[in-house]
């Protein structure tokens, strides 16, 4: 089973019963924080309201779905065309189209870090340090991986609009 999640072992109510699944949840772990990476290329960016679904609340059990919404500083920083990474064929028109680009990037890509991992069978500290290797989530059909990512823009959430950024009236201080 493949995952992508914000989840470490130690998150779940019920940790990881074996060495194996533990080492799932680290690899997407590490899928989650390189997407994180890929996202914040161009220009800082908050996540919030993270959803998480579950089988069950159990470290053995992967997420069937994930959800979260994006706030960028400056979304001007945010390429709107381009080609896709993974279907060379597919433009970019859209900044949307672009962040979902850079998730299924992260989706397809291979890495390999040290990475503290939940040990059941280790005895007293149950944690180790180890390489982990995240590879591709899909290697057969990597166009499935973008047509499973959804990506759309909210633009009255985008932060610093007109109606959110302060007057220069706001605050005045007259020293005396």
């Amino acid at each position: 089973m493949v995952r992508i999640s914000p989840c470490v072992a130690n998150d779940f109510a019920t940790k990881p019963t074996t060495l194996a699944q533990s080492r799932l949840v680290s690899r997407g772990a590490l899928r989650f924080k390189m997407m994180c990476e890929n996202l914040a290329l161009r220009t800082n960016f908050r996540i919030h309201n993270i959803v998480t679904t579950y089988g069950s609340d159990a470290g053995d059990s992967p997420i069937t779905a994930l959800a979260f919404g994006l706030v960028y500083e400056n979304r001007n920083l945010i390429a709107n065309t381009g080609t896709n990474t993974l279907e060379d064929s597919t433009a970019i028109s859209t900044r949307a189209a672009f962040i979902k680009d850079r998730i299924a990037d992260a989706l397809n890509t291979t890495r390999t870090e040290k990475m503290s991992v939940y040990d059941p069978t280790s005895g007293n500290s149950n944690i180790k340090d180890e390489e982990v290797t995240a590879g591709p989530v899909l290697t057969a059909s990597i166009g499935e991986i973008s047509e499973a990512v959804t990506v759309s823009e909210v633009t009255g959430f985008a932060p610093l609009t007109d109606n959110q950024l302060t007057t220069d009236n706001a605050l005045s201080y007259a020293a005396e």
